[in-house]
């Protein structure tokens, strides 16, 4: 079993939301967008955490259609998972839609029938979603107590591991068996031996019958048989041996990111040893994790966006991550349509996706330039032909510096390095101001490719202008030109060129060779040798491209 898609009706800061999950998705989107709340969505559908839905918190404060409050998910099915689940509810042959009311005098979870209607008998209740009936949840908030994973005398993911051991060597071990006859016959020998001054646990039971002889009863002292949970919960301990101190250590005693990943090498673990689904069926285990970036340096932060895709690509796991960071954003640019990106649109929480069915046609259009170009000098290379090569290019491209544009309220797209170096010294200066939301100047490394980042910026609703070089009246370059301009949406605010290029509008001398042009620029900017009033137009105009 697989969540495939989730839809949100008055939630919260969502008035109406689709999106589609994969193994391993990422929702990413600036502060207060709303990626908490998807998260919490989720939650309450599964009830396996605190949370309870509260209308005063959880509806919606701007208008709405109509004052119910649900979510939906779809859930894809294996192949004996289809036969454990009524016809009528089966949809497409694999499917299963699922409906839980938050504000509704309905309790519990209604399923789609095959007409794609709700029906009205329940299909599972609250006790049936916490046994695993769907799947189980594993949730790990952005602040997450070590303790609430490491603890032994509750449920946790350590407790389930150990246990999971303990089970399993218990039935067939010689020590265990040796260690429970002993413990039988220290409880008898226990309760009649006495202290000095002739007490003892048989004495004290019938000192208290003596008390309780009017009522023809009698108190009896049992001492627990030892089993494999009271070991569990009374004899183990753990602590994290530090080589460099030589010492054993509490976990609260290390960082904060020593600890974010320790949470995450139980789970791990607890997949590998396949205990994550307790046994449930179907299997599916999903984990809701909240930048889970928190604390990690760079370094750090790559390694577990490998781990999570290891984990995810491992059967019955599922992976949703919520996050701010670049990096975490550059490691799912393989597979772009896993990316959910959020806005809000005044009050209201809105949601960018890419489906394959239209990275597809971005890819196609993307191609438009090839044609363009046939029998010039800058004809394409015969890989650059095929569709296959847009989405590595997107893959090369979208690094973790890029990859900041996701974050940003607007990005300007300009033509290469030295366009981005000025804007940026000028936003540094404080001769630019950042819009709302902040600024991203991104390098599209030649006009080539500012069609192909326009048809990306667009589905993932991130405002965007143009700036880039006319070269003139050369005719290839006209038609490169044209499909800039054609490339349009409703996303981009303006497209401006220089007459030229940025050094004739500048009137300063052009650097003979390429490579050397942004520090060239860079280098008569800061020695104040371009003159003020084209500095002045230059600042005018892209004041002009980002005020929004």
């Amino acid at each position: 079993m697989q969540i495939a898609s989730v839809t949100l009706h008055n939630f919260r800061s969502i008035g109406s939301a689709t999106f589609n999950l994969s193994n391993y998705s990422l929702i990413i989107g600036a502060n207060n967008s709303g990626k908490s709340n998807i998260i919490d969505a989720i939650r309450l559908f599964y009830e396996k955490t605190d949370l309870r839905y509260d209308k005063s918190r959880d509806f919606p404060k701007f208008g709405t259609d109509d004052a119910e409050s649900w979510i939906d998910i779809k859930f894809k099915l294996s192949d004996q998972e289809v036969i454990t689940f009524p016809d009528e509810y089966v949809l497409e042959g694999t499917s299963l839609k699922a409906r839980k009311y938050f504000d509704s005098t309905k309790k519990g979870i209604y399923a789609y029938t095959s007409d794609d209607t709700i029906s009205d008998r329940r299909f599972l209740t609250s006790k049936d979603i916490q046994q695993g009936k769907l799947g189980n949840l594993i949730y790990i908030p952005a602040v997450s107590r070590i303790e609430d994973h490491t603890k032994l005398s509750g449920p946790s993911a350590l407790r389930d591991l150990i246990n999971n051991i303990i089970k399993n060597v218990a039935t067939s071990s010689p020590s265990f068996k040796d260690l429970t006859d002993k413990f039988e016959e220290f409880s008898r020998n226990l309760k009649s031996e006495t202290t000095e001054d002739h007490k003892s646990l048989s004495v004290l039971e019938e000192d208290i019958s003596r008390e309780l002889e009017d009522w023809d009863a009698t108190f009896k002292l049992d001492i627990n048989p030892i089993d494999e949970s009271n070991i569990v919960k009374n004899l183990i301990s753990h602590k994290v041996r530090d080589p460099q101190l030589n010492e054993e250590l509490y976990e609260e005693q290390f960082g904060q990111g020593f600890q974010r990943h320790l949470i995450y090498a139980l789970i791990k673990t607890a997949a590998k040893y396949e205990i994550m689904s307790n046994g449930s069926s179907p299997n599916m285990t999903l984990i809701l994790f909240e930048e889970p970036e928190a604390f990690l340096h760079p370094t750090q932060q790559s390694s577990l966006c490998e781990g999570l895709r290891c984990l995810a690509e491992k059967e019955g796991s599922q992976i949703l991550v919520s996050s701010h960071s670049p990096i975490f954003v550059s490691h799912k640019t393989d597979d772009i349509y896993s990316i959910i990106r959020l806005c809000r649109d005044c009050a209201k929480t809105v949601v960018g996706q890419i489906d394959q069915e239209t990275l597809n046609m971005i890819f196609e259009e993307n191609q438009e330039i090839n044609s363009a170009v046939e029998g010039t000098k800058y004809e394409a290379h015969h890989e650059d032909l095929l569709e296959e090569m847009e989405a590595v290019k997107y893959f090369l491209w979208l690094d973790s510096e890029r990859c900041g544009m996701f974050f940003a309220g607007q990005v300007l797209l300009v033509e290469g390095p030295t366009e981005k170096a000025m804007i940026n010294y000028f936003l540094n200066t404080n001769q630019i101001i950042s819009p709302n939301g902040g600024l991203f100047v991104l390098d599209c490394m030649g006009k080539f490719n500012i069609h192909r980042f326009m048809n990306l910026l667009s589905p993932l609703n991130i405002p965007h202008s143009v700036l880039f070089d006319s070269d003139g009246g050369n005719e290839t370059h006209l038609i490169i030109n044209k499909i800039i301009q054609d490339s349009k949406n409703n996303l981009t605010y303006k497209i401006r060129t220089f007459p030229t290029n940025l050094e004739t509008f500048l009137e300063i001398e052009a650097c003979k060779d390429k490579y050397r042009k942004p520090q060239h620029v860079m280098l008569q900017l800061r020695r104040n040798e371009i003159k003020k009033e084209r500095i002045d137009d230059l600042i005018r105009l892209i004041n002009e491209l980002i005020r929004i």
